[in-house]
């Protein structure tokens, strides 16, 4: 009987002393960054920004402070850059991070990319922009004068972004400006300043596609004309009057 008591009794206090621990780690994790962020040597007191053109700088020392809470130590590039993007319509395409600490606080310094876009993207009267990596993203501060892609799904063409931007990148380089894009499910429709093309859809086209593109009009002139190339690669031509 002494020995079953005795067993019973170190397991009870086992059980104590690990709620007390847990209850103790507990306690110290909500308290130590309060803590910390109380010591000016851990406090952010400067923040430069480096590479925003166009994104105001405020938004991403917002950002700063919302993720760090005043703590440099608590500041890391992937968190920062999340908040960065929700302030800003997904904006920026990456942030990089520089601290340089002292003993009355940091300075921090955050270098910044923003996002190029290649065109806007129209959605049932929404109006995005989209870049080279297929993201989607809104920024108003761009005036660049881009093609506009109109579209029955932004996700369908951000699934196709890279067919999307090699068609947007061969047509340039026969010297003609794009208007406007046309995207559905069947054709891709598009009015540039050499006249109107019908191509496949955005799924299927290829570079073997954009080839012949540029063969058709290397062979024929650059005058305006209706080019219409199937998905078997067929092209039926008509100059525009």
């Amino acid at each position: 009987m002494k020995k079953e008591g005795k067993r019973r009794w170190v397991a009870t206090l086992e059980i104590t002393l690990a709620l007390v621990w847990l209850i103790a780690m507990a306690l110290a994790g909500f308290f130590f960054p309060g803590f910390l962020t109380s010591l000016p040597t851990f406090r952010i007191k400067e923040i430069h920004i480096y590479g925003a053109n166009s994104i105001s700088p405020s938004a991403i020392s917002l950002s700063v402070y919302q993720v760090s809470k005043n703590n440099w130590l608590f500041l890391d590039s992937k968190r920062l850059l999340a908040k960065a993007n929700e302030l800003t319509n997904n904006s920026l395409e990456s942030v990089k991070i520089e601290r340089i600490p002292s003993l009355d606080g940091a300075r921090v310094n955050v270098y910044v990319q923003e996002r190029v876009p290649i065109a806007y993207v129209v959605h049932d009267n929404s109006l995005m922009m989209i870049d080279k990596q297929g993201e989607l993203f809104y920024n108003p501060a761009i005036e660049s004068k881009l093609p506009t892609i109109y579209t029955f799904s932004f996700d369908y063409v951000k699934k196709h972004y890279t067919n999307l931007n090699n068609l947007v990148e061969s047509i340039k380089d026969m010297s003609f400006s794009i208007n406007e894009v046309y995207v559905t499910d069947r054709n891709t429709i598009i009015y540039a300043s050499g006249g109107r093309m019908v191509l496949p859809p955005l799924s299927q086209i290829s570079p073997l596609v954009l080839d012949r593109i540029k063969k058709i009009y290397n062979k024929i002139g650059m005058g305006k004309m209706d080019v219409l190339i199937t998905s078997e690669n067929m092209a039926v031509i008509k100059e525009e009057k």
